[in-house]
């Protein structure tokens, strides 16, 4: 992007000056605009469902932009995106700290009210049956990908369910995968940009034979390429961050889904844990 054109919307706009554009194709435009990491690399059918369109308005809406087709604009988008997904004011509002506050309370709140409309219930019901089913499960993540990983591991265990996080990578990551049966089950929370070791390790959980699930934010990434099951939700923030707000949800999601499986078992699980949390004097008095 140039220097007089700061965002992905600024962007669009100066493709199409003075074009107005209809509403099913203004519904395409929000979607690439709030969600470039997404739009960078889905197909048009994938983006014709996120923005609950059909997949002729999205070409149309490319085309509306003087490209061919929907490759030919992806393929300028892209470049355009990545240069510019570095710069710390992508995004980001210039109204003080108020304003900044308010543009990522309100990405996040467009991120959970379009993953309502576009989640895969039925693929997100697999996930929940392969945890039940396996005897162990091993949940992989790194860096800020950890947060919703490490919140699903926690409140999983904590139910009676054999999970566990491996977030430091290298040789803790290689012990652990090493310990793999094709009985056990791998989840990883894995988005743009990927990290080597995550894919890596669904990798290897797939070559043994584990159910390998992936939680990441396109279907052309390449985690989803060793998963069994793939999630699908966004993730994107504002200056530059990926956000995992949506993620974190989906982790609370899958976690109260398990706990409904064998309710029994959770209220046993979670009396034993706080009893252990009580003798160890974990909290402050109330």
């Amino acid at each position: 992007m140039t220097d007089q054109v700061h965002t992905v919307g600024e962007w669009l706009d100066a493709r199409s000056p003075g074009t107005r554009l209809g509403p099913k194709a203004e519904r395409v435009r929000h979607v690439v605009s709030t969600q470039p990491s997404f739009a960078s690399y889905a197909t048009a059918a994938e983006v014709a469902e996120r923005a609950e369109v059909n997949g002729a308005t999205v070409v149309r809406f490319a085309q509306s932009l003087g490209f061919a087709g929907w490759p030919q604009f992806q393929a300028e988008f892209r470049s355009v995106y990545v240069v510019r997904r570095y710069d710390v004011d992508a995004g980001a509002p210039t109204t003080g700290h108020a304003g900044v506050l308010a543009t990522a309370f309100a990405r996040d709140a467009e991120n959970l009210q379009s993953c309502l409309h576009t989640f895969d219930f039925t693929a997100g019901a697999a996930v929940v049956e392969a945890i039940h089913a396996a005897p162990r499960t091993l949940v992989v993540a790194t860096g800020t990908h950890a947060l919703p990983a490490q919140g699903l591991a926690m409140m999983a265990a904590s139910r009676g369910y054999d999970i566990t996080l491996e977030d430091r990578g290298g040789a803790h990551l290689a012990n652990a995968l090493a310990r793999l049966t094709s009985d056990d089950c791998v989840v990883a929370f894995s988005f743009w940009q990927h990290y080597k070791q995550t894919v890596a390790a669904l990798r290897f959980a797939q070559q043994v034979g584990a159910t390998t699930c992936a939680v990441t934010d396109t279907r052309h990434s390449p985690a989803a390429d060793h998963a069994d099951h793939v999630l699908i939700i966004p993730a994107e923030g504002i200056s530059n961050f990926r956000s995992m707000t949506v993620a974190t949800s989906l982790a609370y999601g899958l976690a109260a889904a398990l706990i409904a499986i064998e309710p029994q078992r959770s209220r046993t699980a979670i009396s034993h844990v706080d009893s252990l949390w009580q003798d160890m004097d974990f909290f402050v008095p109330d």
